[in-house]
Formats: C-alpha cells, structure tokens, sequence
C-alpha cells in the first residue's frame, strides 16, 4: 500500500460505535437512598443552594440571641418541639406524596417562624427545658402546616404557613393563654445591637438570591410614612413593658422601627411562594401590605392589637396575590396574537364553581376572620387591662 494511502487511513476517525461504548462505560454517581423491607426510597438532601438555609441559619442566630441576651420567654424545649413537629409533619407530606425523604426545610422554617413570635403565659426567659403551655405551638405549628398542604386553590400554597399558625393561635387561643414577642427587644444595649446587626445582614443575605429587596423597600417606606403620620395625629399604644402610653416619636420608632416589623418584612414576607412573581408585583404587594397593615393598627390602642394588625395584613394581601400578579403582569406577557381570546365565563358561573371548592372556601374564611377579629381586639377591655398590668390574678404576660 502506498506510503500516503497510509496516512490518510491513520487519520481516518474512530467508529462510533466505539465513541458510544466509552460513554457506556463511564461511571455514574449513586444518587443516595434508603431500603426499608426491600423498598428503594430515594433521599433528597439539603441544597447549598436553597435559600432556605440562610433564612434558617439567620432565625437560628436571633433564637439563640433571645435566649442569652434579650430575655425571650420562651424555652429551648418549646423551639424544639415546634421544629420536630414541623419537620415530622412536612416530611410525612411529602413522603405520602412523592414517595421521597426530603428534607424539610419548609417545616422547620415554619416550626421555628412559629416558636419565635409565640409566647405562652408562664414562660419566664431561663426556662429553657419548660414544656408549658407546649399544647399551644403544637396547634400552632400543626394549623400552619395545613393550611400550606391543603389550602391550594391552583395548586399553590396560598398563605404563609407559620403565619396563619401564628394569626389563629394569637386570635383564638387569646391574650389570657398566649401573646406575641414585644416590639421592643430591651434596653438599647450590646444584645439589641448584635441583633439589628443580624437583621440587617441577614436580610440582605437572604433578599438578595431571590430578588425580594424592592419588596421590603417599599413596604417599610410606605408604613414608615403612614406610622408616623399617625404618631403627628396623636395616636399611642400602651404595652406592658411602659408605664403609660406610648406616643410621639417614641410611637412611631417602636413601630415603624421594631425588630419584630424588620423580621416580619425580610424573613416572612419574602417567601417567593407565597408573593408575586414579578419584579412590578412584588413591591405592589409590599405596598398594599403596609397600606393594610398601618389600617389596622390605627385603632389599636395595645401593643397586642398592634402586633396582630401587622400579621393579620399579610393574610389578606397572600388571598389577593393572584390578582396582583394579574394586574401587574408584564405586557410581554400577554398575548397579542390575532386568535379570538374566549370570553371569560360569567360571574354567577365562576362563584358557583369557587362555591363548589374547599379550599377556595377555606381560604375565603380565614382573609375575612383574619382582620375582622383583629380590628375588635380595639374594644377589649380585658386586653388593656393586660397591657396596663392591672389583672387581678397575674399578669398573662
């Protein structure tokens, strides 16, 4: 054979068949999972990727700041009972349904959202392993999940869960059983300083990823506004670590500027979830939050009513997001093609079927019980005793 047939036959490419048996042959990275009686079940472990992570790793930080420098009252047990209850219950959900063991990040995110805002009376700061009144977030916890797997018009979790939990317990429960975290975290010291630090960064950490800052920015300047708006009409709260009323600037900073309300913004407001998906969306939803919310904490004259006031608010706004994100979906979105667009059908026909579905039922009751019963809190007596300290038989909180 010729010297440059030769060459020309070397440079010849391998056959295919040969490329694909290497590909083949490569190895392949197991995937973890779990036998039980012969079963395959697959696990799916936490990603570094999830933002989960840093919101839980942000709450984590403020717990343990409550627990050794601002005098939270609550105990170490009743945080953790009300993460392993989350998590046992978001986990069986998911293996039900999926056939998986997930990790629950949602559940313990709602576990521990629940156990830092809810107080049961009797528990003093130093009770670390109190079971008191554990009935209370077990409740708390449980009704928050549920409303996350059950309440899904459109297969969407509607509300956030820990806040629901939070609203039904605070409402129904009551002021002589339960009561929120105050507003104010102490005196301005080095504990409530470390803590607006973790606030601060935190929520930058975690609103950056999922694009949630303008949201927070526009809620917290809007309420601002409208607090202090109030604060110049003369309006005041009373609470029970103040003697007398509060008002003025003092008014509008244990508000506007509460860590609890910076909590409340960044770390539960934000859940991508439960708000709109568009940039535009999003700080529209901040906005007719704070307009809610500065509503409904007008007429309260107690630290109580306030706090359920700024929780009640997102109930509402949660039920009407998927009108936000009707009425402020991008143009591009829209389709301007030239094919008929049907006719939407008519109204009588769109509230039979809305009529005809659980969910939408249930979550029709739960936006109009949430404000309705926070707005009657302004005429409880019993409350303002409470806050006043002048309860006969020990102060609940």
């Amino acid at each position: 054979m010729p010297a440059d047939r030769q060459r020309l036959r070397r440079r010849q490419p391998r056959p295919a068949g040969m490329t694909s048996l290497a590909t083949t042959l490569a190895p392949t990275v197991a995937r973890p999972h779990l036998v039980v009686r012969g079963q395959d079940i697959p696990v799916i472990l936490p990603s570094k990727r999830d933002p989960r992570l840093r919101l839980s790793a942000v709450i984590m930080t403020l717990h343990v700041l409550g627990q050794t420098m601002l005098g939270f009252k609550v105990s170490i047990a009743q945080i953790l009972v009300c993460i392993g209850v989350g998590a046992l219950i978001d986990g069986t959900v998911t293996y039900r349904r999926q056939h998986v063991l997930a990790w629950p990040a949602s559940g313990i995110l709602t576990g521990s959202g629940v156990a830092f805002v809810l107080r049961a009376s009797g528990t003093d700061n130093g009770d670390w392993w109190s079971l008191n009144g554990i009935h209370f977030f077990v409740i708390a916890v449980v009704l928050a999940l549920l409303s996350k797997h059950l309440i899904r018009p459109g297969g969407r979790h509607l509300f956030n869960p820990s806040n629901v939990g939070l609203v039904w317990a605070l409402l129904v429960i009551g002021p002589n059983h339960v009561f929120p975290q105050y507003l104010w975290w102490g005196p301005n010291d080095l504990g409530v300083a470390l803590a607006y630090a973790v606030i601060l960064a935190g929520g930058f950490w975690v609103l950056r990823p999922v694009r949630m800052a303008p949201m927070a920015v526009s809620y917290l300047a809007t309420f601002a506004v409208l607090i202090g708006a109030f604060a110049a009409s003369g309006s005041t709260f009373i609470a029970i670590w103040h003697d007398g009323p509060i008002s003025g600037l003092s008014y509008w900073a244990n508000i506007a500027l509460s860590p609890e309300l910076l909590v409340f913004v960044f770390f539960m407001m934000s859940d991508p979830q439960t708000a709109p998906r568009s940039p535009r969306g999003r700080v529209v939803y901040g906005m007719a939050t704070a307009v809610l919310t500065a509503g409904l904490v007008y007429f309260q004259p107690t630290e109580f009513g306030i706090k359920l006031a700024i929780l009640s608010s997102l109930v509402v706004v949660c039920a009407a997001v998927p009108l936000i994100e009707q009425r402020t979906r991008p143009v591009a979105d829209v389709d301007t093609d030239d094919e008929v667009t049907p006719l939407p059908r008519p109204w009588p026909t769109r509230v039979a079927a809305a009529a005809a579905n659980p969910a939408i039922i249930a979550a029709a009751i739960i936006t109009l019980a949430a404000p309705l019963n926070t707005a009657a809190l302004a005429g409880n007596d019993q409350l303002i005793l409470i806050e006043r300290g002048l309860t006969a038989d020990g102060n609940p909180q």
